[in-house]
């Protein structure tokens, strides 16, 4: 479980990276962000897997291709773009606090493969929430007074659904990776290929729907910044915190490697508050305890659980809910 707590703990550093590179392109739409990142990622994910393409093929099946553009729309793009939104909209801090939430919508999810009882989740659950609500309180006391902005309220609402459309993919592609039909280096690339051509036929829709969000006016400059933003999105962010990721969720139960998102927000703070070159506030640092704090009882329970009844394709269920 070591292995696989570092492994997401790497895969989280990479990806608080890319929470905070939209903060700096805030002239371009977030839809063009998300598929110039994937378009990338699924260019090398074709490249890398191209000598191995006659024997991947031949052990995808129908189902494995809808569920490959499924977790290409939920996770990657859909999920990135509203992500970008919540950024562009409301500040890399409240995005990220927001992004947090995955842990908890992981949880209620899965929560029929949850090993530990239901005291241990709920009382992680509980520290999680007050972590949150800690980590918000200048947000939520400005909305209170009045003072907040409509940008504020679409920037939530984006972050929000943002993590809906992530849990979902976590606990999907978790599952997958019990199955073990494929390993977790051939599954990302097999990811990266689907997530590619989804975000191509969804610029192709953007051109042909509304030409207007294309950036075709940006400087020479601009340009080169988001070509190295894109190419870092896609390559560090994408395929090898993908490849991590899916390592990591192999070794841990499906209800807890969700949880191990929260590496991706505490990172994403930290990057914010070394671009604003500032500390964190103290409700900021007893939010972050607070809600490392209820990951790790949740893994420690899971840890003291005995091995986990298995049902068809490898997927674990117990305890409370049978």
């Amino acid at each position: 479980m070591k292995k696989a707590i570092v492994h997401a703990g790497m895969a989280g550093a990479l990806w608080g990276g890319v929470i905070v590179l939209p903060s700096l392109l805030g002239d371009i739409h977030p839809v063009v962000i998300s598929c110039a990142r994937f378009g990338l990622y699924g260019l090398f994910a074709a490249a890398i897997a191209l000598p191995h393409a006659r024997r991947l093929s031949a052990r995808l099946t129908t189902r494995d291709t809808r569920l490959l553009l499924e977790l290409a729309l939920t996770g990657n793009v859909a999920y990135f773009i509203l992500l970008t939104a919540a950024v562009q909209y409301a500040g890399v801090a409240i995005a990220a606090l927001i992004n947090g939430l995955v842990p908890v919508a992981v949880m209620l999810i899965g929560r029929r493969h949850i090993q530990a009882s239901r005291l241990s989740v709920s009382l992680s659950l509980a520290l999680i929430a007050v972590g949150i609500v800690c980590m918000n309180v200048p947000v939520l006391l400005r909305f209170l007074q009045g003072a907040g902005e409509w940008r504020d309220l679409i920037g939530v609402l984006c972050g929000s659904l943002g993590v809906m459309s992530w849990a979902w993919f976590a606990l999907r592609n978790a599952q997958q990776l019990k199955a073990d039909r494929f390993s977790a280096r051939e599954w990302s690339t097999l990811q990266g290929i689907a997530t590619g051509v989804v975000a191509v036929m969804s610029l192709v829709l953007v051109a042909v729907l509304q030409p207007r969000i294309l950036p075709l006016e940006l400087s020479s400059e601009r340009w080169l910044a988001f070509a190295a933003a894109a190419l870092f999105m896609s390559v560090g962010g994408s395929w090898i915190a993908n490849a991590l990721w899916n390592s990591s969720a192999q070794r841990l139960p499906v209800s807890v490697g969700g949880q191990m998102i929260v590496f991706e927000t505490c990172c994403a703070l930290l990057y914010g508050y070394l671009l604003a070159w500032q500390w964190p506030q103290i409700n900021e640092v007893l939010g972050m305890l607070l809600i490392l704090g209820g990951v790790m009882w949740t893994l420690r329970a899971e840890q003291r659980v005995p091995g986990p009844r298995e049902v068809a394709k490898g997927v674990p269920v117990t305890g409370s809910d049978q």
